[in-house]
């Protein structure tokens, strides 16, 4: 056997002596005080998932509890899914019915591009001096300083990776013989919002001194419309015979009372001979800016033909070389709700039909027919919901508080249980056609759990829909009394969050008398260790005369 330091003296195993005395005294008690912390911590988990359950329960109720929920308006859309032509949102001021809606037309942005002949490479220099582009589109407007030496290649990127490009993308498109095209593309909706290009460069005379624009070329250059092919190329086309009807828009692609042309669209003709016509034009303007810059070259104002330069990618101006092609100008959109034509500058109609939003996706060859009534639906779906909701936490008190369960006899969840299913089963809302929520499909089975008949639920809906709105929300309804009631065992004031509170105050008291008993445990064992530590030493002294004695009796 060995001996530890508290026997050395006597030979005996004092120190094991000491820890089953210890133990002995120790171990049973302290097993009591862990266990007891066991079973307080075990009361406070089951009370966080009973509160995370009521918390969630009273979410659903909340939700139930909306009179907004029962006013709601649903829009059903006679179209075949995947090939969508409207997008309709609602709120509760739409009102009930049938519309019959046509999409005419869409919004779109616009298109211009340069006229053939004027660039040939991406490397193609575009001015020789500092100058500036802008950019306009409707109330949209950015500009861009263009260096000496700036490619055809570097103003597209500049163009594109603009802080401030409110939606323009410029690309360079090559046909593959030997003529390049610059287009840019305006993101901005709406007729009259055709993008306009604008070499806004100060032009110098031969001395540097800025040349004024006369008041005449300002006015004739803000005369000029948007939808213009290519500016004053046509000038001299024959006048068009007004045939159209006051229906017809202009601006629009589409004839609403198939009596004749439609004003403003016959203005560009599109048979071979005028896009030959518009070939010849483009390549006259061409040759209009390049023979005017070598004139302003021979006669020495070669600052000015260098500002001219940068005209070949404006819309604007005398020696501009970009146009907008045909049916690439910006747009309204356009449909038709009852008989009544609305347009609007995006596809987007938040204020065509009171409580409506709708959304034209594409254009329509016949009448869609739009069905708006209440959203009986989400009435369902939110009562399901609170179904699910209660029977979860019902199997979760049923749990917590069968045999051996550790909340079992607790008298909050055996109060809150019978008030459930009191609050369930008692009237509300004083109406004539319901009396309680199981009027509307619910039912209750043995097991206090909540079922759904959808069946009934819709009888019910066909019967009364006015009356399930004060049933179930209100001041007087369901889910308020619901509400109320679960409002006493949630918050920081509520019976599961003081329940909570007494549960970690008994765990601090144990935890504090556990901590003390240790304390006595450690004095307890000093004692001990105390006292064998002398009767050591005594048995130390008694075996050293022990010893001596023997000797002295030995040598007689």
């Amino acid at each position: 056997m060995s001996v530890g330091s508290l026997g050395a003296g006597s030979g005996l195993d004092l120190e094991s002596l000491v820890k089953e005395m210890v133990s002995a005294q120790r171990d049973t008690k302290v097993k009591l005080y862990q266990n007891k912390l066991d079973g307080y911590e075990a009361e406070l988990s089951a009370l966080g998932r009973v509160g995370s359950a009521i918390d969630g329960f009273k979410s659903t109720v909340q939700a139930l509890n909306d009179d907004d929920l029962f006013t709601g308006r649903d829009a059903k859309i006679a179209q075949t899914e995947g090939e969508e032509v409207l997008s309709i949102t609602t709120d509760n001021t739409a009102s009930n019915g049938s519309y019959s809606i046509d999409v005419n037309q869409l919004a779109k942005g616009s298109r211009v591009m340069s006229a053939q002949g004027l660039f040939s490479s991406p490397d193609d220099v575009v001015s020789n001096t500092n100058a500036e582009l802008t950019f306009k589109a409707g109330d949209s407007e950015f500009s861009i300083a263009v260096k000496a030496g700036t490619t055809l290649s570097e103003l597209r990127n500049q163009i594109n990776t603009s802080e401030d490009n409110f939606g323009v993308s410029a690309n360079l498109v090559d046909d593959g013989n030997g003529n390049l095209f610059f287009t840019a593309t305006s993101s901005v909706e709406g007729a009259g919002n055709s993008l306009r290009i604008i070499n806004s460069t100060p032009t110098l005379d031969e001395d540097g001194n800025v040349i004024e624009k006369s008041s005449n070329e300002e006015a004739a250059v803000e005369e000029l419309p948007d939808e213009q092919v290519v500016e004053e190329i046509n000038a001299e086309e024959s006048d068009i015979v007004d045939e159209s009807d006051p229906l017809d828009i202009e601006g629009d692609d589409v004839d609403f009372a198939n009596d004749g042309p439609i004003p403003a669209d016959e203005e560009v003709d599109t048979d071979e001979a005028s896009i030959e016509d518009a070939d010849v034009a483009a390549l006259n303007v061409e040759n209009d800016i390049v023979s005017n810059e070598d004139e302003m070259v021979e006669d020495g104002t070669a600052t000015l033909a260098a500002t001219t330069s940068l005209d070949r990618l404006a819309t604007e101006g005398v020696f501009s070389g970009m146009f907008t092609p045909v049916g690439d100008q910006a747009q309204d959109a356009i449909i038709t709700v009852d008989g009544i034509q609305i347009r609007n500058n995006s596809n987007t109609f938040d204020e065509a039909v009171a409580g409506l939003s709708i959304e034209a996706l594409a254009t329509t060859e016949k009448a869609t027919k739009v069905d708006i009534s209440f959203d009986k639906n989400t009435v369902q779906e939110t009562i399901e919901e609170f179904i699910a909701s209660y029977n979860d936490l019902v199997g979760l008190l049923q749990q917590s508080t069968d045999k051996g369960a550790v909340l079992n006899g607790n008298s909050m969840i055996r109060n809150l249980q019978s008030s459930l299913s009191t609050e369930l089963m008692s009237s509300h809302g004083n109406t004539s056609t319901f009396t309680s929520v199981f009027d509307l499909g619910v039912k209750m089975d043995n097991q206090g759990m909540l079922e759904f008949n959808s069946a009934t639920f819709n009888d019910a809906m066909q019967r009364g829909y006015s009356e399930i709105a004060p049933l179930i929300a209100g001041e007087e309804g369901l889910a308020q009394s619901l509400d109320n009631l679960l409002s006493n065992y949630t918050g920081s004031n509520g019976m599961t969050n003081s329940l909570k509170d007494s549960v970690r105050r008994s765990i601090d008291s144990t935890e504090g008398t556990l901590e003390a008993y240790e304390d006595r445990m450690i004095k307890y064992e000093d004692s001990l260790r105390s006292k064998f530590t002398s009767l050591d030493s005594r048995l130390a002294n008694m075996n050293a005369q022990g010893g001596y004695l023997n000797s002295v009796l030995s040598n007689l």
